[in-house]
């Protein structure tokens, strides 16, 4: 019996994964804050309690603290109300960007699901596996958004599989590890200012820079072109975990999860308007349509490791405290580099400079258990940006200081059955951007910019269920 419900509890698992594939809402660069419903309610303070299979994303020693067989499935909606003002928007040209405007409401609706299960082997072992979605962003804007030169849409989808083991060394010090297996799955759209392409192409052929200047003026108030860049791969990391428990109501532990490299394989998809300025019979139209022809993509993707301090500690039999202090490692993306080594443009790539740093995490939160049934749980969280300023802020990833406040709530309907609800409200830092074309050629004239801000805050309702068996 007990290995027919493990099987059904690692299908529904798979189940919920897929799912979150198809759904991505960002949070603190392009890592999400919520992996858990029961973390989610103490604003991520309370990981080291270790109380259902989650610990398994945040810390694999706390899995000798789960007796028998445990599920924990949960999501958490996301809702979000960001908008985006600009005050200059030029292309290529130096000219205003045509029917500039704020973009609509970008920042999309989405469900992020997680899924993790475990299975005491004996006293000392315990193996498990979780199921989520540690990366994304979904961000659609209109079509005459004023920074569609420098990304109008991104879905960075992504799924990270994760078996673990925790082995109990003695009553007070725990171990823990884990191997991930990582898909990541990006789509990434801008649109293309014709007049810089026409510009080159004029070079090209042999025109002296005032000449080409002047041809690709024709060029600025054309249609956009498009391009649309999609890759695939997987990749591999692991986690480590470490759990020290000096009394029966204290723990400290300290967790490290790798970082991935991929190399996201697809292809780049250009759409040319048809009315081009001369017609079929312009040379630079010719190059044009060879500049853009559609090709082969990659791209190298380095996702951040971590390493987490954490703390958890009861008062009394009622109220309990927690903190839990988190380093990433972003500095590892200083640019988004798209290699299309069957087009051709210069240096057969498309590059966006970030300039990225490492970021510090922090959260206190506190817990008070009502009664048998109710424990009620609240928690602050401060997350830094990896954004290191307005220069080389994305619109395909735009980010800022933040802070998280939670509340949450577990029901205990029985001995084998618990039920997690939690809500939290979290308050982005107005974001500038002053970003420049960074494929701006100095002999054309003034390059392209878009000033602006962006202002986010976003609403989190989480649900899970924890079942024993």
């Amino acid at each position: 019996m007990g290995r027919k419900k493990n099987k059904i509890a690692l299908h529904t698992l798979l189940a919920v994964a897929a799912c979150g594939v198809d759904q991505a809402a960002r949070a603190s660069g392009y890592q999400f804050d919520v992996q858990s419903i029961r973390a989610q309610g103490s604003s991520n303070a309370g990981t080291a309690e270790a109380s259902d299979p989650s610990t398994i994303f945040y810390n694999p020693a706390g899995l000798t603290r789960l007796e028998s067989n445990q599920a924990t499935f949960g999501g958490t909606a996301v809702n979000p109300h960001s908008t985006f003002r600009f005050s200059s928007a030029t292309n290529g040209s130096g000219q205003p960007v045509s029917s500039a405007d704020s973009g609509g409401n970008y920042a999309k609706q989405a469900v992020i699901p997680h899924g993790y299960l475990s299975h005491q082997i004996n006293d000392r072992l315990t193996a498990g596996i979780g199921l989520f979605v540690p990366y994304g962003s979904k961000i659609g804007y209109d079509d005459n958004f004023a920074g569609r030169y420098y990304g109008s849409d991104v879905d960075f989808k992504s799924l990270n599989i994760n078996p673990s083991l925790g082995f109990k060394l003695n009553a007070r010090h725990s171990i823990g590890f884990g191997v991930s297996a990582q898909y990541l799955n990006v789509k990434l759209s801008k649109n293309q200012d014709l007049s810089p392409v026409a510009f080159g192409t004029c070079l090209a052929g042999g025109g002296d820079p005032a000449t080409c200047q002047g041809a690709a003026m024709a060029y600025a108030t054309q249609a956009d072109a498009k391009v649309r860049v999609s890759g695939t791969d997987w990749g591999y990391g692991f986690n480590l975990g470490y759990l020290f428990t000096p009394s029966d109501g204290t723990r400290i532990g300290l967790a490290y999860r790798s970082f991935i490299t991929q190399k996201l394989h697809g292809s780049a998809q250009f759409t040319i308007p048809s009315n081009l300025p001369g017609g079929s019979v312009s040379p630079l139209n010719g190059g044009i349509h060879t500049a853009l022809a559609n090709s082969d993509a990659s791209m190298a993707v380095t996702t951040p490791e971590s390493v987490s301090l954490n703390t958890y500690h009861e008062l009394d039999t009622r109220w309990a405290v927690m903190g839990d202090i988190t380093w990433n490692r972003h500095d590892r993306l200083q640019a988004i580099e798209i290699d299309m080594p069957t087009a051709q443009i210069p240096d057969r790539k498309v590059v966006q400079e970030t300039a990225w740093r490492n970021s510090w995490r922090a959260s206190v939160g506190a817990s008070f258990k009502f009664d048998e049934q109710w424990t009620m749980r609240g928690g602050y969280m401060y997350d830094q940006s990896p954004a290191s300023n307005s220069r080389y802020a994305l619109t395909v990833l735009p980010d800022a200081n933040r802070q998280m406040y939670s509340l949450g709530a577990s029901y205990r309907i029985d001995s084998h059955n618990a039920l997690d609800l939690a809500y939290s409200y979290i308050k982005l830092k107005q974001a500038p951007i002053n970003r420049m074309d960074d494929d701006y050629d100095s002999r054309n004239g003034t390059p392209g910019v878009l000033n602006g801000s962006y202002h986010t805050r976003v609403n989190l309702i989480g649900i899970g269920y924890t079942h024993k068996f």
